[in-house]
């Protein structure tokens, strides 16, 4: 079996995209120049699902970032960024969309870099919390919910590359780890 538990329902998942995308719609309603940052390969179902509820007009770009190895967060983070993104997020209002914030390692370098580019704005958005003590302590403007700390798969969230289709996020199960 590929997980010991499920911690978050589809239908939960579901509702706290909704309530998300309710508040992101209240901030951003009278904001123009927006521009959504998708953090892939994580978060992507996640921005899918949230950036169809949105109601009003958003450019979309994506990058990858990653301080994983393994099961452990704490690598050199690692972004791959598509040709003059940072050139293009000059003036703009800026929402990054990410799937996880644990040691916050990732998100820290990747606001770091987005104001290098000087935007008019930035504001994050991301999915899940991890019940742990952050080496980077940021301000997530729109959260979503929090998991304990564990390994999680499931909604976009992987190991190995797999188990990202998963329509729940799950604990993987402790012997797949050890494999």
């Amino acid at each position: 079996m590929e997980h010991k538990r499920i911690l978050i329902s589809t239908e939960k998942l579901k509702e706290t995209i909704a309530y998300l995308a309710s508040q992101i719609n209240a901030a951003y309603a009278t904001m123009e120049n927006v521009m959504a940052l998708v953090i892939l390969e994580g978060a992507k179902y996640f921005a899918e699902d949230l950036l169809e509820q949105l109601s009003f007009p958003i450019e979309i770009d994506y990058l990858k970032a990653s301080s994983y190895c393994g099961t452990a967060s704490g690598c050199t983070v690692a972004m791959n960024v598509n040709d003059n993104l940072h050139e293009r997020l000059k003036g703009k209002n800026i929402l990054v969309i990410d799937d996880i914030y644990d040691t916050g390692r990732t998100l820290s370098t990747l606001l770091k870099w987005i104001k290098d580019s000087n935007p008019q704005s930035i504001k994050t958005c991301v999915l899940l919390e991890k019940e742990v003590p952050h080496d980077k302590n940021i301000t997530i403007d729109f959260p979503g919910m929090k998991v304990p700390d564990v390994f999680v798969i499931g909604y976009g969230l992987d190991f190995d590359g797999q188990y990202r289709e998963l329509p729940f996020i799950a604990e993987l199960a402790p012997e797949r780890i050890k494999e």
